[in-house]
């Protein structure tokens, strides 16, 4: 599957979402859950589902799940009266990820670090966490510099859990999951991480049985984590019904997600209720391209319910010169398309410009 010829897939959102009890006014850290529906494939032929995880998974550790930084290097929080369990916040399988709340990088979501690279993992034993000190993973550390993005002292944090591959998609036994010899003839899961796309599916040609990455040696995969600022497609080979049950908290500070300044960057629909494409704020990143041509332009791709699949860009001449967005098809309508809950956003910047700009988005509902 190659994301990036985005025009030539056939793509199918969620069949049907069960939204969270929350309405436009919501309470400080609401919980609730969200179903994803997995479409069916033909047995021959796989259907893929772009998909995100809407909630935050709380988790209760020891040491402070929150509170305020007291120092900041480029790739390490540390917090002084944080009483952590040295490297129980770095165990491969059970990841964890850290938000800033406040300051000039509020909203920024980091992977926590790893002890080790086992099973996907992103790691080493010298980040292992210490009762003070939180590094964040290579994936993040390679993208940005924690000082140079802003994060300081006394900016204020908080640590929830993350999901991986071998939780949350399971094994054929334990959720339905189609498994293969090859990842051809099973289910199929591909991130885009930092612009590498990465496929993985559970193999059942090696002794145990276990989620593997496509490539040489088929390299075990199962502690792979799900960073919930990106988003996540399912290829469905199976023609079993397949869902699965997000529990968790509301956001509800504000998020800084990065966009790849060129290539593919397949962004998570963060947040657990619809917005639209001009609401996403795409358009106002510095780096955007808007063009009267779809040529010339960056493009967002989004799924319908029905699987069809629209290619939009922005026009700045549209709309009598205040701007909006156009859909690829006969007359190049402008709209403004609805992003539904737990959906995925493909977007491809053009060119050949190299690291990221930050996307902010405020909170989309009240909080009392």
């Amino acid at each position: 599957m190659k994301l990036h010829r985005l025009p030539l897939l056939a793509v199918t959102a969620f069949a049907g979402l069960a939204q969270l009890n929350a309405q436009t006014t919501v309470a400080t850290d609401p919980v609730g859950f969200v179903t994803v529906n997995i479409n069916p494939g033909t047995a021959t032929t796989k259907r893929p589902t772009f998909f995100s995880i809407p909630l935050q998974e709380a988790e209760s550790i020891t040491g402070q799940v929150s509170g305020a930084l007291t120092g900041v290097t480029s790739n390490s929080l540390v917090n002084s009266n944080a009483g952590w369990t040295p490297g129980a916040l770095s165990v491969p399988a059970t990841p964890y990820v850290v938000q800033i709340t406040s300051g000039a990088a509020a909203g920024s979501i980091f992977l926590v670090a790893s002890s080790a690279n086992t099973a996907g993992a992103s790691g080493s034993a010298g980040l292992s966490n210490t009762a003070t000190t939180l590094f964040i993973s290579p994936l993040d550390s390679a993208r940005v510099n924690l000082t140079n993005i802003g994060v300081a002292v006394s900016n204020t944090y908080r640590i929830f859990a993350c999901d991986t591959l071998g939780a949350f998609f399971g094994t054929p036994g334990t959720t339905g999951i189609r498994g293969g010899s090859a990842i051809t003839n099973a289910d199929s899961i591909t991130t885009v991480i930092n612009g590498s796309q990465n496929n993985y599916w559970y193999n059942t040609g090696v002794i145990p049985n276990r989620w593997s990455k496509q490539g040489p040696g088929s390299a075990d995969s199962a502690n792979v984590a799900l960073v919930p600022n990106y988003g996540v497609v399912y290829q469905k080979l199976g023609t079993n019904a397949l869902s699965f049950t997000v529990t968790g908290q509301v956001p509800v500070a504000a998020r800084e997600a990065s966009i790849k300044n060129s290539g593919l960057t397949l962004l998570s629909q963060y947040w657990p209720t619809t917005s639209t494409l001009s609401g996403l704020g795409l358009q106002s990143l510095p780096i955007w391209t808007a063009s009267t041509t779809l040529s010339n332009a960056d493009t967002v791709v989004l799924t319908a319910t029905n699987g069809a699949q629209s290619t939009f860009w922005y026009d700045l001449t549209a709309n009598s010169g205040a701007g909006g967005w156009r859909r690829q098809g006969p007359g190049n309508p402008v709209t403004n398309p609805v992003i539904g809950i737990g959906t995925a956003v493909q977007i491809l910047q053009r060119g050949s410009a190299s690291g990221y700009t930050s996307l902010e988005q405020a909170v989309p509902y009240s909080l009392n």
